[in-house]
């Protein structure tokens, strides 16, 4: 009997501290449109129960037969005065959500952006089109048939002549199959790559070996004194380097420490080289995962994007967006475009991207239906590659505690768009993205196989799980052994 009180109580003290927080961020909560209200709520109440350790406490519901509140983010208030109701609390209060309509605003926000799923189970597969797809139709369809929903357009690339000619052959095929297909298209936001400019003012690359000091600047600088020279395509960002700081080059494949800054020049050591050939070329990414920059998250060259995009986009991906400001000012823009509603995919690819995921949720959520991208790439290099499967579970979870939809990108199947075969490390990854809401894949020379293997992949994945709850389907093994008479 006091191992059943001293467990309600822990309960109790868990159902206070989410009322608390919920009093604690009532601004934020009373922000967001009507229709996203308790989902705001839950997602307060989820961060509140998550803020402390409860390992304990589940071990002792376990024992007691009782819910664990694991696999309860949907609902999860909810979920606690149930419990408690089992141990013999007397309800008063009962709240609007629970294991069903928490499920039914998260299927909702889901099929609102992404569509709905339309073979078997599996979530709905986003392609990245590449130049080609503007001129082949009989590809186009195939993409359809084979379980394409969602096409994405990345802005990044190509221009305005070659998105329409993709969008119009899009239309066309969706027309012919009679087939659904959402358009997403994102910006390229302030992506920082290196320029190396070698002896005949050209586009070049540098080889570096460990120890290397080089010199990094930015487009801007003439007269840099230096024998290895990187510039950095995006104006301000050397400035505000400290010493100590890692940088990163190539999707991480060469690692630098900053050992001073002087103005604009910041002079870095090599300290790590995973490339056979220790060559960085020109338009590789750089990351800077110990720095905080105070940088415009939306380009020249996005605000020249933005009119074409929001006049034929079904939803916008905001590129390296690191906090609730950065939302707020997409949100000004497409304002002032007379498109205040369109669906925002905040694609977060940065530590501060994934620190600050709860307050961009409630920011996007004051005028729009939102999603997020856990974009792998950049994310793995700023965040450390071994934290990555911790960290897109963590994405996952908060996102269904606010009922959002979640789009698991970067090298889904990669090998075998581009090789024609896939790695048995990258099938166990595709499964995992079943418990993502849509998984995209990447451009490639095996596109329709990918489609054809991920939808197999995700449909027999979703038989076992949805979410992070395992589903007891019935096991083949199980019926065979228990049916045999010997």
């Amino acid at each position: 009997m006091k191992a059943k009180e001293n467990v309600l109580k822990k309960l109790s003290e868990i159902h206070n501290r989410m009322l608390k927080a919920e009093d604690l961020k009532k601004v934020h909560i009373n922000g967001v449109k009507a229709q996203f209200r308790n989902s705001a709520i839950n997602l307060v109440d989820y961060l509140a129960l998550r803020s402390e350790n409860i390992e304990l406490l589940q071990k002792q519901l376990h024992t007691m037969g009782l819910s664990s509140l694991a696999s309860s983010e949907s609902h999860i208030k909810t979920q606690v005065i149930n419990v408690m109701e089992w141990l013999g609390y007397e309800k008063t209060t009962s709240y609007e959500l629970n294991a069903t309509t928490g499920f039914k605003q998260l299927h909702q926000n889901i099929t609102t952006l992404l569509g709905k799923g339309r073979i078997g189970d599996a979530p709905p597969i986003m392609v990245t089109f590449s130049k080609d797809f503007g001129e082949d139709f009989q590809l186009m369809c195939k993409l359809l048939e084979n379980g394409m929903q969602v096409a994405r357009i990345n802005c990044a690339h190509d221009d305005e002549l070659i998105w329409k000619k993709m969008i119009e052959n899009l239309k066309k095929a969706v027309a012919k199959m009679n087939l659904p297909c959402k358009l997403y298209m994102d910006l390229a936001g302030p992506k920082i790559r290196t320029q190396i400019i070698n002896k005949k003012n050209k586009q070049g690359k540098l080889k570096v070996e460990l120890g290397d000091k080089i010199t990094l600047t930015d487009t801007k600088q003439k007269g840099v004194k230096g024998e290895k020279i990187i510039r950095c395509t995006l104006p301000g960002i050397v400035e505000q380097l400290k010493p100590d700081q890692r940088v990163y080059f190539d999707d991480g494949l060469f690692e630098a420490v900053v050992q001073s800054v002087s103005g604009v020049q910041a002079i870095l050591e090599i300290v790590r080289i995973s490339k056979k050939k220790p060559v960085i070329k020109s338009q590789k990414g750089i990351n800077f995962p110990d720095t905080i920059f105070r940088i415009n998250p939306i380009t020249d060259y996005d605000e020249k994007c933005l009119p074409f995009i929001v006049q034929y986009a079904d939803m916008i991906g905001f590129s390296f967006v690191n906090n609730a400001a950065d939302m707020k000012e997409l949100q000004e823009r497409l304002s002032r475009l007379n498109k205040p509603e369109l669906p925002i995919v905040a694609k977060i690819e940065t530590n501060q991207g994934v620190n600050n995921l709860p307050a961009i949720i409630l920011q996007g959520m004051q005028h729009n239906l939102i999603g997020i991208m856990i974009a792998r790439g950049d994310l793995a290099v700023e965040i450390g590659f071994e934290r990555m499967s911790e960290v897109q579970d963590e994405i996952l979870w908060i996102c269904e505690a606010a009922h959002t939809p979640v789009i698991w990108a970067t090298q889904v199947l990669e090998s075998m768009n581009k090789h024609g075969l896939a790695t048995r490390s990258e099938i166990t990854d595709a499964a995992h993205a079943a418990e993502a809401d849509c998984v995209m894949i990447n451009k490639g020379g095996h596109t329709v196989e990918v489609l054809k293997t991920l939808q197999n992949i995700l449909s027999r994945s979703r038989k076992n799980n949805f979410k992070n709850r395992r589903l007891f389907r019935k096991l083949s093994i199980a019926a065979q052994f228990i049916l045999k008479e010997k």
